[in-house]
Parts: C-alpha cells; structure tokens; sequence
C-alpha cells in the first residue's frame, strides 16, 4: 500500500478524509428481533447494521480531499479491528513478535492494563514510534503494551434514550467520547455505533526505550529482507 502524504506527513491509515463525511440520516424507532431499536428511516439491514447495531454512514474516498486528522473512518477502523491491521499503515501486524503477541499504542500516560477496552488497531513498532513524533495527542503522552489477545468486546458509540431518542450523556466521560457498550448489553439496540471495541488480554507494558528499541529491530528486519522500510 502507497503511503498517503500531506504536507510531507503520512496520513495514518484509519483517518477520515474530507471527502469520505455524509450526511447522517434521520434516526427512528424500528422493530427487531429483541424488540425495538433505533434504525435510519431508509436503512438497509445488510450495509447499515452489525451486531444488531446500528452504524453510523461513512464514504469510501481515501485520499481525495483533505485528511481530516480528529476523526477515523469507521469502516477502515473496523477492518483493521477484525484483520489485525496497522493503525498506521493498514498492513497487517500479524508475526511481528513470537507466540502471536501484537503491539498495541494508546494516548495518555496511564498504562494499558489487562482487560481494557479500546478502539485502538495494532501497530507495527516502527509505525508506533512515527507516531509518537508526529500525532499531537500522543506528543503529551502514550502508553504501549504488548498483548497476546485482542478479544472482541463491543462498540463504541452514542447510546439514545428508548423513549425519546435523544442522545443520552456518557456519564463520567470527556465532553465528546464515544461510550463503550458491551456486545450483550440491551443498550446496544439503542447505540449509533462509529467504531468496533476489543478487550485486551496478556498485557505487558512496553517503556518508551523499549518501544524504541523495537522500531530499531523492525528496521533493521525489513532492510535484512531488502523490504522498504515503513
């Protein structure tokens, strides 16, 4: 995959391109198999809905227009949950450490701890430490782990209140954070979902000369392999 540049900087894989926003459609009470649940006035079941979910509507423009780096792409953020892709570059990061162990990178200086949610991809150790340098958010801090199992758990999303439909408040959340709603939580019915939401399992936390020491190896690897360096 040909990296995509802006201004000399690579647009990680998940970010959302101008091109790519729609208008969202008006959301109504729908019947279904477990009793009511949101649905859009024009939904399709098969493109719009998963795990009785319903999703909100993305394009699929990658790189036409301009990146807009505050918001991912819901659906690359789902394939890259489900196929073990790089947050970054979008290939896959399957075989980069022994005993099927991924590496994972999130905001914030509090370490990853075992059975955290998240909607954080994997990511190849060279690619983490790119973006370390050049995302804003993971200039003020980072923490890295290694995981050995990332464990479907639910979707992140906007829950609405069954009687009203309005958008109902993460209680105790950041003005804006999507609410995490576990896969058999009757809540799920009532969530607009934008992203998919894994547990991690087997963690075990990864220093910043660690992490460095890592993306030394990765290039070193791909040079060995007369493999472009990513």
């Amino acid at each position: 995959m040909k990296p995509l540049l802006w201004r000399g900087m690579r647009v990680p894989y998940l970010t959302s391109w101008t091109a790519e926003h729609v208008p969202q459609t008006r959301i109504i009470k729908v019947p279904g198999p477990r009793g009511q649940r949101i649905g859009y006035v024009d939904e399709n079941e098969m493109a719009d809905r998963r795990l009785e979910t319903l999703w909100v509507r993305t394009g699929l423009a990658q790189g036409c227009g301009r990146p807009d780096f505050l918001r991912n792409n819901s659906h690359r953020q789902k394939l890259a949950m489900r196929n073990d892709l790089c947050q970054l570059c979008g290939q896959c990061v399957l075989g980069w450490f022994s005993k099927g162990r991924t590496l994972q990178l999130v905001g914030g200086s509090t370490p990853i701890y075992e059975g955290e949610t998240t909607t954080a991809p994997p990511v190849h150790p060279l690619c983490a430490v790119e973006a370390t340098q050049n995302c804003p958010p993971l200039r003020r801090g980072y923490a890295a782990a290694l995981v050995k199992r990332s464990v479907l758990w639910g979707v992140a999303g906007i829950v609405h209140d069954p009687k009203t439909l309005t958008p109902l408040p993460h209680p105790g959340s950041r003005p804006g954070e999507l609410q995490h709603v576990h896969i058999g939580d009757k809540e799920i019915r009532w969530t607009l979902a934008s992203f998919t939401v894994h547990s991690v399992h087997g963690v075990t936390s990864v220093s910043p000369a660690e992490l460095q020491a890592m993306a030394e190896a990765d290039t070193h690897r791909a040079s060995a392999n007369g493999q472009p360096v990513r």
